[in-house]
């Protein structure tokens, strides 16, 4: 067998109508490989759900990628490629080379249960690469995010200030998981488990998000079209890679101690032996009232609590406040916090600080997963985020989607799971 060189290669499309914008992201793909692709993946924004829906976008994208190709993908919040940044339309990456080996996995039911999705995930992507002979493996997660529960009287809010809606939460929260799979998206514990299961893989985490409104999301596997899911990539190759996350929040002065969790630890209830919402404001020197449905997202998104998990940092934010509890994306424990800050500034810096990280690696081609909130935060200086990875990767692809939870983990760094995060997983050369 004659051994092929790498290649990848990025496209998109910013149709409109779902068919022609699948149409048109995959063959702006695929047409810069000389070889048919040994793997795709696909993002698109929210928006093609109201023009065609989704199945029609895959079978647009279907009737150009040659049959038989893995790909998964799902909607996101936006993504930046080599060619810009963009919050409507569609992206793909695909790869072909001779010396990788490559499986997808698909696990249904992740909020109600998310060890067994992990359990699915492993069994199709180990069955596949268990004759592999390549050492360097890597595994990216894509599962689905957090939605919010439809509350009697209230609709979709992610405030609630009835003292009765908010009972209702924090006694159906749990419930509604399981049976309706609303509320938190569960990906930290999907997260740990898979590591548990491919300790010798590096893998990056992202969840599948709508346009903020957290009320709906799409996962892709093929030629299907599903939700309540998590679909994976597993790759073995000769290329080097690695993971690595940084988020640039700072610590504040302002400390406290969480003192009372619901059964799934997801609501805290209360604060230094108070109820929670009320002595956060306090200790923020926010006024009652100050957190409601229309400021809410440019307020406390940007003063995440820094919470410990398996010794380690992990910023949290608090997207849903309820009258007296406050409602978290990840599990979190009763210990001490600080509330952490961050700004544009650092922001930019951190994805300085990420990419310095593989200063020892020529790249082929690389993939991010970011926090959602980092669009809304920089704006068109985005483009400063983008530029930097530019001056790394030259003319060699890139791609980034902006989620609502993320991570990543390798043998060498262990697990980060972070909002407001960067995680990149580099493949390449050692120079």
């Amino acid at each position: 067998m004659i051994e092929q060189k790498f290649e990848a290669a990025v496209g998109m499309s910013r149709k409109w109508d779902a068919r022609e914008a699948g149409r048109e992201v995959a063959r702006d793909t695929i047409e810069k490989l000389s070889r048919p692709p040994d793997f795709f993946l696909l993002f698109s924004t929210i928006h093609y759900e109201k023009h065609g829906g989704f199945q029609k976008f895959l079978n647009g994208v279907w009737d150009v990628l040659p049959k038989g190709t893995p790909l998964i993908g799902g909607t996101v919040v936006g993504f930046m490629n080599n060619y810009g940044c963009f919050t409507r339309g569609a992206t793909a990456l695909a790869a072909s080379y001779s010396n990788m080996d490559v499986a997808i996995g698909f696990g249904k039911n992740t909020k109600r249960n998310p060890k067994k999705a992990a359990k699915q995930n492993t069994e199709m992507i180990e069955k596949k690469l268990a004759l592999s002979s390549y050492k360097n493996k890597f595994l990216l997660n894509f599962v689905s995010s957090a939605k919010v529960m439809k509350i009697p009287g209230q609709g979709y809010k992610k405030v609630i200030d009835s003292g009765l809606a908010s009972r209702f939460v924090t006694i159906f929260f749990g419930l509604s998981q399981y049976l309706f799979q609303k509320g938190s998206g569960r990906e930290d514990e999907f997260f740990e488990e898979i590591i548990k299961k491919m300790p010798d893989y590096s893998m990056i985490l992202g969840t599948s998000v709508d346009d903020y409104k957290g009320i709906r999301n799409y996962q892709f596997f093929n030629t299907t079209v599903s939700t309540d899911s998590v679909v994976n990539l597993g790759l073995t190759s000769d290329l080097n890679v690695d993971a690595y996350t940084t988020h640039g929040m700072k610590t504040t002065d302002i400390k406290f101690k969480i003192t009372k969790l619901s059964r799934d630890r997801h609501i805290i209830q209360k604060i230094n032996g108070q109820p929670a919402v009320k002595t956060l404001l306090e200790l923020l020197d926010w006024p009652e009232g100050y957190l409601n449905e229309k400021t809410m997202f440019h307020r406390i998104l940007y003063y995440p609590i820094c919470i410990k998990r398996n010794m380690r940092d992990v910023p949290v934010v608090m997207p849903f406040i309820l009258k007296d509890a406050i409602v978290t994306p990840c599990q979190v424990d009763k210990s001490e916090v600080s509330i952490l800050t961050v700004s544009g500034k650092d922001l930019i810096a951190s994805m300085e600080e990420n990419i310095n990280y593989f200063d020892n690696i020529k790249p082929e081609f690389g993939l991010f997963s970011a926090c959602g909130t980092i669009l809304q935060t920089l704006g068109y200086k985005t483009d400063l985020i983008r530029r930097t990875i530019l001056d790394y990767f030259k003319e060699k692809p890139f791609l980034m989607f902006f989620c609502a939870g993320e991570g990543s983990y390798s043998p060498n760094n262990n697990i980060h799971y972070a909002n407001m995060s960067f995680n990149s997983a580099i493949f390449g050369h050692l120079k």
